[in-house]
């Protein structure tokens, strides 16, 4: 499975057992450190400021907590520093937007990724 494989089928499981509601105007796929690898979180905000990254913080979605979660497999991290799990992260959900903007997650939504506390990637605007 590689790395696209793995975020989709995460997406369509959040999809399918707890989807954002329509208000949800934006989404973010935070990431983490932790003493396992790295982890992918999604939460959605129900404002969107494409000039203030502060939204990310305004939590007024998130998927159950056992799907909120995703701990990327050692194999697609290894050698990487944060900055460069970030850009391989944001340019698969770019490359998976693109592919279907239909879907749930991405449909009339900004989505970005980021490392907490650092500058958000925009994934796609509204």
């Amino acid at each position: 499975m590689n790395l696209s494989d793995l975020l989709s089928e995460w997406i369509r499981k959040i999809e399918e057992e707890n989807p954002p509601a329509a208000n949800i105007a934006a989404i973010n796929f935070g990431m983490l450190t932790t003493d396992k690898g790295y982890m992918v979180y999604l939460t959605g905000a129900e404002v969107y400021d494409p000039d203030d990254d502060d939204w990310a913080g305004e939590i007024d979605y998130q998927p159950a907590r056992k799907i909120k979660y995703l701990l990327l497999p050692r194999e697609f991290t290894i050698g990487l520093k944060w900055k460069g799990v970030l850009e391989q992260v944001a340019n698969t959900l770019k490359e998976l937007a693109a592919a279907d903007p239909t879907r749930i997650i991405f449909n009339g939504r900004a989505a970005a990724a980021g490392f907490d506390d650092s500058e958000l990637t925009l994934i796609k605007s509204e």
